[in-house]
């Protein structure tokens, strides 16, 4: 008998797990810096320094890089910058990895908290919150074909899988310099900068990934009597080379900036207005494609017996993913606000579920808003929160399907006219439609010498249906083949069988001269 083999290779989910973590730090002012009158804003940072998987954990190194900016008490020196930073080690427990698996690792600053315990020193506490998956690519043997054997007889079972062609983490250097424009005032000290990418789009031929992306530049500054605020959006595109591409190859994209540096130059007037901005952009690519295999589950032999080598593989199959976008149109009205400098936004699932043939999706958009008053013209950072609901129509799955939902910002532009806030961002939601299945795969087939005796039977059989029985384990029983019992009943419907009905299963016996 002969036997063609093949190597499945699948990913199963090993778990996704959430912590909470607070980092908090103490700042004390130099001698030389001036007193603290009142704190504008303070930001946080998160660089992931260095994860490591071990046995049940994953082990995390991190810091948070903390900027405050305060007006002072000093004349002439009215606006003032601090900085520190501070490390953090967490572990993410889920039980049953180990060190070869593949870790992806995520944060988000849930919220800053600051004291101004006197005009000297300042006591800050980072609310983060991180979150650890894992997977494991399973490989087991399968048997993918089998030469001439008319009494071999087979049950398949199809599986679908990402086949996980590339995983890569590139990085892009952007250089960009640009000039804040004659209308607005020189730059003596900038005071903020939010460096924001995103992919615009991802084209992919025969050979080649092309990622067209965007990195949006949010930039307050100083210009020694008051705040500014200018927005630029940097293009970039990033080539991935590879071969064996197909219209069917999918690729999931994460970007983060890992390093962001400025420099303010002169212009050719002499004036202080020129940025010169260089970032470095993290990203994280898996290119992958969605593909369906017939598997052997169960086999059995008319005229030999035969002994299966079984194999149990876990997989997470894939049964759909999907990009939706939602719009979020919002207006904030009678909060007294004279002046946006800028605004900040992060998405978060707060939950996921999917419904008959619609995948709900339920966020927040928290904002953070650095603005001025009206009535006091003090800079005050404003909170907000903007709820969404998202429902994407799919095909009908079974019940016991996983959501899982990686979201992103892409554009957010604002606009203030009459007190108005008009807030128009976009979120993307990449959804993928699960199911953790346990499947015994028949790894091997041998054909033993020993006989099936059908002689001493029945030439006919009655068969009463019971619940829950298959054509081919009544096939399987009495050593005939699905084919035969089909024919000999004229069944229209095999795969719905009524219980209680009455087959007829005929002796059959090969005869050779």
């Amino acid at each position: 008998m002969e036997i063609i083999k093949d190597i499945l290779k699948v990913e199963e989910l090993k778990g996704h797990e959430e912590i909470e973590t607070l980092v908090d730090a103490e700042i004390y002012l130099e001698q030389t810096r001036p007193d603290i009158e009142n704190i504008l804003w303070v930001d946080g940072k998160v660089e992931i320094l260095s994860t490591k998987l071990i046995s049940d954990k994953i082990l995390i190194n991190g810091l948070v890089r903390f900027r405050v900016v305060y007006r002072s008490t000093e004349e002439g020196q009215e606006i003032c910058i601090l900085e520190t930073n501070r490390d953090f080690r967490e572990e993410i427990e889920i039980e049953g990895i180990s060190e070869d698996m593949m870790e992806e690792i995520g944060y988000r600053v849930e919220y800053i908290e600051y004291d101004l315990v006197d005009e000297r020193r300042i006591n800050l506490n980072a609310f983060i919150i991180l979150w650890g998956r894992v997977e494991e690519t399973n490989s087991a043997e399968i048997i993918e074909g089998i030469g001439e054997n008319k009494n071999l007889q087979f049950l398949k079972e199809k599986i679908k899988y990402n086949d996980i062609l590339l995983r890569e983490e590139p990085y892009v250097l952007l250089k960009e310099a640009f000039e804040v424009g004659d209308e607005t005032s020189a730059i003596q000290e900038v005071l903020k900068m939010d460096l924001h990418p995103y992919e615009k789009e991802v084209s992919i031929s025969t050979d080649r990934i092309i990622v067209s992306g965007v990195m949006e530049c949010s930039v307050i500054y100083f210009d020694g009597i008051k705040l500014n605020s200018i927005k630029r959006e940097i293009p970039f595109t990033h080539f991935l080379e590879m071969d064996g591409l197909t219209q069917d190859t999918q690729c999931q994209i994460r970007m983060d900036v890992v390093e962001g540096e400025y420099e303010v130059r002169e212009n050719i007037e002499g004036e202080l207005k020129v940025l010169d901005i260089e970032s470095k952009i993290k990203m994280r690519i898996k290119v992958y494609e969605q593909r369906e295999k017939d598997v052997i589950v169960d086999a059995y032999s008319t005229s030999n017996k035969v002994e299966l080598e079984l194999e149990e593989i876990t997989l997470m199959e894939n049964m759909k993913d999907v990009i939706g976008r939602e719009n979020i149109l919002k207006e904030l009205k009678g909060k007294g606000l004279k002046e946006v400098y800028a605004i900040e936004g992060a998405p978060s699932i707060i939950d996921s579920h999917y419904v008959d043939d619609k995948v709900l999706v339920e966020g927040i958009l928290s904002l953070n808003i650095f603005c001025l008053e009206d009535l006091n013209d003090e800079i005050i950072t404003l909170k907000e929160e903007i709820p969404y609901k998202s429902y994407i129509t799919t095909e009908e799955f079974d019940k016991d399907v996983d959501v899982c939902v990686e979201t992103g910002l892409e554009e957010l532009n604002y606009r203030l006219k009459d007190d108005v806030l008009t807030i128009d961002g976009t979120v993307k939601n990449h959804i993928f439609i699960d199911r953790q299945r346990r499947i015994e795969v028949v790894g091997d087939i041998m054909e033993t010498d020993e006989l099936i005796d059908k002689k001493a039977g029945p030439s006919i059989i009655i068969y009463i249906i019971q619940e829950d029985d298959e054509l081919w384990d009544i096939s399987k029983r009495y050593n005939t083949t699905v084919e035969e019992i089909i024919l000999a009943n004229d069944i229209a419907s095999p795969s719905t069988l009524m219980p209680g009905e009455k087959i007829i299963i005929e002796k059959k016996i090969d005869v050779e001269f």
